[in-house]
């Protein structure tokens, strides 16, 4: 830009000197004729030395208009190049380049919490990687996700085998229950001990499949609270650090696409969490109603920050990727989770939803109840009976 304004300058200031020294020469001839006319002993060296000086300002002059020329056009090139520095180095990404370890502490985030050390494993990703920070986000979840696989193999070894043993464990309910119905104290041991041993020997307890949700609660709310605070700093670059129109991380999404695609990411682990053989009433009804709370979400969690819900969606395209891979036969055989057995039709149409179950066990329970009361008004009438005999 510089050296174009400069050539325009100087050819401006060419033409403007080959004027004058057109329009000098013919005044400076006319001059010099006149003068050898009126004067004719006037030396040629006079002439000759009157031309030289004309020639000489009109050079000077010019010289001087083309250099100005060119330091104004210096200035409007450098003022431009500043402008350009300026909007580039703006606090915004002056804030996003410096960023470095320790700016969250400085801003009150990453204390001694698992909110804490979630902010800090953001910070850190987002330091080392320099990804946007939607990038960032999604990058902490999937980590976060892979840390806790092992944990997600093991449960899923646990529930295949308590799957498996699904009918002898309903045998053995189904009798433990009509033990305590009648009251045989000796036949609900035996029933006890029996599924206990049945557990150990296979290796599997109803308990351990709570592992992985007892953990996972915790870091999703982490998860959320972290970049909620973070969200309402906000952390310098999260204006800006979203993706398509979502830019701003630390508003809502205005379209509301952002929770619609998370609900139905909840609805896709659920139906890509369905195992082989669980199709039994219990197991249709939770899942109907996982499938409402999916869609009830929506209206629910439109308020919050776009960067929630990249975690979210996130965290559900990890599931669904971990269940998928999980499934395959092969990867289950490596990973020494045994095959799934489908239970039989007849038992399939003996089992029972869950609402039918808490009504059977609300009517079981009345029942005990008033069994137990009456035991003790017969035994109060007893204890009456034996008191009025002392006194006659």
């Amino acid at each position: 830009m510089l050296r174009i304004a400069a050539r325009q300058g100087l050819k401006s200031v060419n033409g403007m000197r080959m004027g004058m020294r057109s329009t000098m020469y013919k005044n400076t001839t006319a001059s010099s004729r006149f003068s050898i006319q009126q004067q004719p002993g006037v030396l040629i060296s006079q002439r000759l030395g009157a031309t030289a000086f004309v020639r000489s300002y009109t050079t000077t002059e010019a010289t001087g208009e083309a250099a100005s020329a060119a330091s104004a056009a210096a200035t409007t090139t450098a003022t431009s190049v500043s402008d350009a520095v300026n909007q580039v180095v703006s606090p915004e990404n002056l804030s996003e380049a410096a960023a470095k370890i320790g700016d969250f502490k400085a801003m009150g985030l990453c204390n001694f919490t698992p909110v804490g050390g979630l902010e800090a494993m953001l910070e850190a990703v987002h330091v080392y990687t320099g990804m946007p920070w939607w990038g960032t986000i999604a990058t902490a979840t999937v980590l976060v996700r892979l840390a806790l696989l092992p944990l997600m193999i093991k449960i899923q070894r646990n529930n295949a085998k308590m799957m498996n043993l699904n009918p002898e464990v309903s045998r053995l309910m189904s009798n433990l229950k009509t033990a305590q119905q009648d009251g045989d104290s000796v036949a609900v041991g035996k029933y006890t001990n029996e599924m206990q041993g049945l557990f150990k020997k296979h290796g599997c307890h109803p308990m351990k499949s709570l592992g992985l949700p007892i953990i996972q609660m915790p870091v999703m709310v982490s998860f959320f609270l972290a970049l909620r605070a973070m969200a309402e700093l906000p952390v310098p670059g999260m204006t800006t650090g979203g993706l398509g129109w979502f830019t701003d991380l630390t508003a809502q999404d205005p379209y509301y696409i952002l929770p619609a695609v998370s609900a139905a990411g909840v609805m896709a682990v659920l139906e890509a969490g369905t195992e082989v053989g669980a199709a039994n009433p219990q197991s249709r009804g939770m899942k109907n109603f996982f499938r409402v709370m999916a869609v009830a979400m929506v209206p629910f969690t439109y308020w919050m920050p776009s960067s929630v819900f990249v975690y979210w969606i996130t965290s559900n395209a990890v599931s669904i990727a971990q269940i998928l891979t999980l499934k395959n036969p092969a990867v289950r055989k490596a990973l020494d989770i045994p095959k799934l057995v489908k239970p039989a039709a007849e038992l399939q149409k003996n089992q029972k939803g869950f609402w039918e179950n808490f009504k059977e066990q609300t009517k079981h329970h009345e029942k005990l109840e008033k069994e137990r009361a009456l035991r003790e008004r017969q035994r109060a009438a007893v204890m009456a009976r034996r008191a009025a005999k002392r006194r006659f």
